[in-house]
């Protein structure tokens, strides 16, 4: 991206305020939503038995359902993080995500919704990573693809079956609905071409499985900003608001669904409904600028 000024911070405090680390690439973006809670969101102080700067502490293990103990936040969770030792994260042994991202002490995103703010750390880093103007953009979608569920999975197979794959396979997942059978997320392929599925927060497949946290947002956030470029050259002389909302339905539903400046066609345009509406939320309980 050439600005990154639409809102008031600029890429480079974004990328300091998640301690100058983006966490491993890949990712996604997709279709689906559902419910379900996430980890508790970073400050400064302890991870686990460390006494340093950390991501989001662990969760109570692993929970599906709203109302459940949560997965584990943006951090490693066993501790690491920090300058100090091993202790455990939380009460669960989860790592969700993205661990070697440290936090701001004072996080421009927090809603003070623990569910909400628990990957905030990596909305920023990634977004500093690629360019995306308006990191609570990222946010909002979280929230419409997933309602921060880092399980999630979408009902549809957006890009239909992959050859050889099963249906299972072929959809979207995770927080931010990133859809390997779609071309998304190569670095969470197995070596056998299949998309890597894994649940277990404490396996080693888990650094690169299309539901880690970071390989999931850091596709996605890529996908917002690679819109974002073609809808610039498509469409000159659009606002710097417009094109972030028109990348945002291009996310959803393609950029030929965007029709000019501020111009979708009705699928695009509902999704962009829905973003703007979780925005005012977010905006509002973080007293984050709100051009929209």
């Amino acid at each position: 991206m050439k600005t990154c000024s639409v809102v008031a911070l600029s890429c480079a405090v974004l990328l300091a305020a998640c301690g100058g680390t983006t966490g491993t690439p890949a990712g996604g973006g997709g279709a689906g939503e559902t419910d379900g809670p996430a980890g508790a969101p970073a400050t400064t102080g302890t991870a686990g038995g460390g006494t340093g700067t950390a991501g989001a502490s662990g969760g109570a293990g692993v929970a599906r359902d709203a109302g459940d103990a949560g997965v584990a936040g943006a951090s490693d969770g066993s501790g690491t993080s920090g300058a100090g030792g091993t202790g455990s994260a939380g009460s669960g042994a989860g790592v969700a995500g993205a661990a070697g991202a440290s936090c701001p002490a004072s996080d421009p995103l927090k809603t003070k919704n623990t569910k909400v703010d628990a990957y905030d750390c990596a909305v920023l880093a990634e977004s500093a990573k690629w360019g995306m103007p308006d990191p609570m953009i990222v946010k909002s979608q979280i929230q419409q693809e997933s309602s921060f569920d880092v399980f999630a999975i979408s009902g549809d197979s957006p890009c239909g079956i992959m050859q050889g794959w099963t249906d299972a396979e072929s959809k979207s997942f995770g927080l931010i609905q990133t859809t390997p059978a779609c071309g998304e997320a190569k670095s969470a392929l197995l070596p056998n071409g299949h998309p890597n599925l894994t649940m277990d927060m404490t396996s080693p497949l888990w650094a690169t499985s299309v539901f880690n946290p970071t390989i999931n947002l850091d596709e996605g956030v890529k996908t917002d900003v690679d819109g974002l470029e073609e809808l610039e050259k498509k469409y000159p002389g659009c606002t710097a608001i417009q094109y972030n909302m028109m990348a945002a339905g291009a996310f959803n539903s393609g950029t030929n669904a965007i029709t000019g400046c501020g111009g979708y066609d009705a699928r695009a345009q509902a999704y962009v409904d829905a973003i703007t509406s979780h925005y005012h939320q977010f905006a509002a309980a973080a007293g984050w600028p709100d051009p929209y």
